[in-house]
């Protein structure tokens, strides 16, 4: 199973982790909406050849603990194991990679850096919307 993380907010997840429980589901507001359009992106980028299984096993979700998201594909669905995914991310001597999972994640890194960002800055400023 292949998982991605976005990378660059650390800090900025840091510092939401600190902050009002208000503040933070707003925080897992965003990252839940923005794991969403990158799994929805991903699926869009999925190769034409590839397997409905491969599709749906395109996945995101939300920890409530760690206040992260992650966009995978791979594993079990529905009785197809799709381990493949990884092969087609990543290609193989036989095969050229054809990334979708990837992609996809950094073509949404700096609206959701953007996003959590205003998050914090709203909280800091006060403001509650």
């Amino acid at each position: 199973m292949i998982t991605i993380h976005v990378n660059g907010t650390e800090e900025v997840i840091r510092d939401l982790r600190r902050a009002a429980i208000d503040v933070q589901e707003k925080a897992r507001q965003v990252l839940r909406e923005q794991a969403e359009k990158i799994k929805y992106d991903a699926q869009e980028r999925v190769p034409i050849g590839a397997t409905m299984a491969l599709l749906a096993s395109i996945r995101h979700g939300v920890s409530r603990k760690k206040l992260t998201a992650w966009v995978s594909a791979g594993g079990k669905v529905g009785g197809n194991d799709t381990y493949y995914a990884y092969f087609v991310e990543f290609g193989t001597k036989k095969q050229t990679a054809q990334p979708f999972l990837f992609p996809a994640a950094r073509a949404h890194d700096e609206e959701t850096q953007r996003r959590l960002t205003e998050v914090m800055y709203d909280a800091l400023r006060g403001r509650t919307t």
